[in-house]
């Protein structure tokens, strides 16, 4: 007699498991579908930046890695202010807004986009930069330097195409 109502517990048991899954699923479903989208003067855009990486030869591991601060005036080239400097040994450079070296801006005899450090002693060529577009792009990069010799990287350009060029990143806070 206790198998009868053991088994009949346990059906109970299963049925009301799967009525609190079904509801909970459908509540779920309802209230992702009616919710309206954030108005787009909510949706916080980041401001234009670029982070690089370079790797060994075999790609293995991460050699160095560098990140800018990106200013886009209308009419002048790109303005990269190097925020952070990261080497695979541990050691890190991060510069207060007021004392990132600017690196400046070229296209070099091969037609591709060039940064050069304060000193000349690093390059960076970003190959396929696109100034103008907006999101997040992956783009191939070389660095050219003796201190870290010919590696290949990437660099990830953050919002170079934003809807505010005129602004500094540093006032966009």
């Amino acid at each position: 007699m206790t198998a009868p109502r053991f088994r009949t517990s346990v059906i109970l048991l299963a049925v009301g498991a799967a009525v609190v899954l079904l509801t909970a699923f459908v509540a779920t479903y309802f209230a992702r579908s009616t919710a309206p989208p954030p108005p787009q003067s909510q949706v916080k855009q980041s401001p234009p930046a670029l982070y690089c990486v370079f790797y060994d030869f075999t790609h293995a591991s991460v050699v160095v890695g560098f990140d800018f601060a990106v200013t886009l005036a209308k009419g002048e080239p790109p303005r990269f202010d190097e925020r952070a400097e990261a080497a695979r040994d541990g050691t890190r450079k991060t510069f207060e807004d007021n004392q990132r070296p600017n690196w400046t801006y070229v296209i070099d005899e091969d037609g591709a986009p060039m940064i050069t450090s304060p000193d000349r002693a690093t390059r960076i060529v970003l190959y396929g930069l696109k100034p103008e577009a907006r999101g997040e792009l992956w783009v191939g990069a070389g660095l050219r330097s003796n201190e870290y010799r010919n590696l290949d990287g990437q660099c990830r350009q953050d919002n170079l195409g934003g809807s505010d060029q005129s602004e500094s990143p540093t006032s966009q806070k």
